[in-house]
């Protein structure tokens, strides 16, 4: 079984198959689309397809920085976000829960930064992501 719902390597996913297999958490990734579009003017989706063992990934850009990866499960999403060393910083004299802010700690640190896991299953789990944004593109 791949990371991603989506394993089939010559099936590339779109937006429907996405909102059947999310279900009720589709809301959220698109809240999450939007806020990147509405908040930092451009949003650019890449679908990729790497290997057998993660699946496809869903990578969103806003211009050609990479803001995060939405990893799609059956009825939620994890979304894979990578904070460089000034970020982890401002993550953590943030409101966001110190679970966040631990795993980003504790997170292996390479050249583009740490990165971590979030399961978004709830719209209080969403706005945490929302809030990474912020961190993550503030200049």
């Amino acid at each position: 079984m791949s990371a991603s719902i989506f394993d089939l390597k010559l099936v590339e996913p779109n937006d429907k198959m996405l909102s059947v297999e999310l279900g009720r958490t589709y809301e959220y990734h698109e809240k999450i689309r939007a806020f990147i579009k509405d908040c930092y003017g451009d949003l650019t989706l890449e679908w990729k397809y790497y290997g057998q063992k993660s699946g496809w990934i869903l990578k969103m850009f806003n211009k050609k920085r990479n803001v995060l990866f939405v990893i799609p499960c059956k009825d939620y999403f994890r979304i894979a976000f990578t904070l460089g060393d000034k970020a982890v910083d401002k993550l953590i004299a943030s409101e966001l829960p110190d679970f966040i802010k631990h795993d980003f700690v504790k997170a292996k640190k390479f050249s583009e930064g740490r990165t971590i896991q979030l399961e978004i299953k709830t719209e209080q789990q969403c706005e945490c992501i929302l809030e990474l944004i912020k961190i993550k593109l503030s200049k």
